[in-house]
């Protein structure tokens, strides 16, 4: 369902609600609404522009999403005595869809004139303690100077039902970001799978997009979000090979104990998995935190698969998931997202950590198992003759 258009509307009107239950009635009485004379089944407030803002928001603050959406509005100029009315009700939408375009109208802003840009937060070799990557995060900035948060925008695009949008202009404009640096440092870049599931087509755009900006698919990793509802999907298992025969890193995200590990590779190989931040914050205190840990890296290792520990913060779990042997972290008690590029190391001696074990091993993996850490590696991408969705229409 569309949201609602309010563009049209001007001056005094009525907003007219079916709601879902008496406890929804309840709500809109005690915001002022009142029932229809003829009708009171229906309740109506008349509001003006300005307004209807402030009733949307209210709404949505004390009508919870399900009554949003089993609740019927519209709007009318109508008189309330109007045999018109019944009519005009046919032509109701769900308040959800009222409450989300007044809710997310920043975000529509947001899509429309393309505020976005990227802080960038640095993920580090923890037995070496260099820079190996920058994860790209997504901000954006709106009227009067809003800011808004990558959590914020993400909500805003499920919500408002705009996700393939959003992730289409998000990997545009960090491609472009990322161009402006002129570095040959790598570059994690968030993905939804559903998003390019449904256009496969966009992500052809992307691959040419890093081409034409000068930019190499070793550069760059696909880091896969909200994997859990699509681990059957065949698509999926068809574009993950597709993605890596153009040379660029697949990375998952958000691993954690609620998904067993062999799940994530019976229809795809990551060159790297992301251990989640529930996982990872507090390692280094709880028991059953930590078996998850070293049998997720065990696998993984065996498998030829790096490991990323996500949401380092303390340094007691920073120390055991180093030891252990995870081979990167990431998270505030290393460095946090800025908008330059971190390159500085991580001065071990400042953490109040014990000396580097050995880092040859990783190294020696890094560069054997995995060209998209390899730096040094030239080339650029070219077109593949068959694209996965060529071959699903087959």
């Amino acid at each position: 369902m569309s949201p609602i258009d309010t563009s049209v509307l001007s001056n005094s009107f009525k907003l007219i609600i079916q709601p879902h239950n008496p406890e929804v009635k309840q709500c809109l009485h005690g915001l002022g609404f009142q029932n229809l004379p003829n009708i009171p089944q229906l309740l109506y407030l008349a509001v003006t522009d300005q307004q209807l803002i402030e009733v949307c928001l209210q709404i949505g603050q004390t009508v919870s999403d399900e009554s949003q959406l089993l609740s019927r509005c519209f709007f009318t100029r109508s008189p309330l005595n109007s045999e018109g009315l019944l009519i005009e009700f046919l032509h109701a939408q769900p308040l959800s869809a009222l409450t989300a375009s007044i809710k997310y109208s920043w975000f529509f802003e947001v899509l429309i004139n393309q505020t976005l840009f990227f802080k960038y937060q640095p993920v580090f070799n923890l037995s070496s303690g260099n820079v190996i990557a920058h994860e790209c995060l997504a901000r954006a900035t709106g009227k009067n100077g809003a800011a808004f948060s990558g959590k914020q925008l993400v909500d805003a695009a499920l919500s408002s039902r705009c996700v393939h949008e959003f992730d289409e202009l998000a990997r545009k404009t960090c491609l472009e970001a990322i161009a402006n640096f002129n570095t040959e440092q790598t570059f994690f870049i968030n993905v939804l799978p559903n998003a390019i599931i449904q256009n496969p087509q966009a992500l052809a755009q992307n691959f040419q997009q890093v081409f034409d900006l000068g930019l190499r698919p070793q550069q760059i990793v696909f880091e896969l979000t909200e994997v859990e509802a699509l681990l059957d999907c065949p698509e999926l298992s068809e574009l993950v090979p597709w993605i890596r025969e153009q040379g660029f890193g697949i990375a998952v995200d958000d691993l954690c104990g609620n998904v067993s590990f062999d799940h994530y590779f019976t229809g795809f190989y990551p060159d790297l998995i992301k251990l989640d931040r529930q996982l990872v914050h507090g390692c280094s205190q709880h028991a059953l935190q930590q078996v998850l840990i070293k049998s997720f890296l065990h696998s993984a290792h065996e498998l030829g698969i790096l490991v990323l520990a996500e949401g380092l913060e303390d340094i007691a779990d920073i120390e055991f998931c180093r030891e252990l042997g995870v081979d990167f972290g990431q998270g505030y008690g290393l460095g946090m997202p800025e908008l330059t590029l971190q390159e500085q190391p991580l001065n071990w001696s400042a953490l109040d950590l014990p000396e580097l074990l050995s880092g040859d091993r990783l190294a020696a993996q890094t560069t054997e198992s995995r060209s998209w850490f390899n730096l040094s590696e030239a080339g650029s991408w070219e077109p593949k003759l068959i694209a996965p969705w060529e071959r699903l229409e087959k």
